[in-house]
């Protein structure tokens, strides 16, 4: 991926950053065919914010095998997440879970895709916070190999018909559409705290990894 003068461009995102001295920080990116790698970066002020997409410079040491961000274009802000709190509460638990399962260095570009497009559900203002978190665990969990049957696990945890059928038609319409499903009122038989429990059922089977 580096050439012969140990630089290269690669897009991603930001998922966390520390102050390292008065110009400098210590981030943690998830990019596309490298995975998660933590790295120095010069201060780019807002560019640096976590959970902005982007495209990363990287200047490569290969004596210290230690990586440098030298520029960031930013391409995707997010910027209706950052304007709701819970939104971004989300986001870092999205983040958190990310570097708990998956090693530095591992490349994961179907994770990588899937954090963005379920953050991009997040953007959508009549989605729940919940619905989008089942979404992007349960995604996980097929890209990983780990799900189950979504109607059998959840008909034994007695959903019903309805809840069921709106679980099926998250997983399998395109964000766009997803969200558009939240433009009308879901049936009376759905209970509102229906993807909060999906989602912590869905949990237990990355815990089991």
């Amino acid at each position: 991926m580096f050439g012969a003068d140990n630089f290269t461009t690669v897009s991603g995102v930001t998922l966390m950053r520390d102050i390292s001295g008065e110009r400098n920080l210590r981030v943690i990116l998830f990019l596309k065919d490298i995975g998660v790698i933590s790295l120095s970066s010069k201060n780019f002020g807002g560019d640096s914010e976590p959970f902005l997409w982007a495209k990363y410079w990287l200047r490569k040491n290969r004596l210290a095998r230690t990586y440098f961000v030298y520029d960031i274009e930013v391409v995707d802000t997010m910027i209706k997440i950052r304007q709701k709190k819970e939104r971004m509460i989300m986001l870092l638990h999205w983040a958190r879970s990310i570097l708990k399962y998956l090693p530095y260095g591992h490349p994961d570009n179907d994770l990588l895709a899937n954090f963005y497009w379920n953050m991009k559900l997040l953007c959508a203002p009549g989605v729940p916070c919940d619905a989008a978190d089942w979404r992007f665990i349960w995604k996980w969990l097929e890209n990983w190999g780990l799900a189950p049957d979504v109607v059998n696990l959840y008909a034994n945890k007695n959903f019903n018909k309805d809840e069921l059928s709106l679980l099926v038609q998250i997983l399998l319409l395109n964000t766009k559409r997803v969200a558009e499903l939240f433009t009308k009122p879901l049936s009376g038989n759905i209970r509102e705290n229906v993807f909060k429990v999906a989602s912590k059922i869905a949990l237990t089977f990355l815990n089991e990894k």
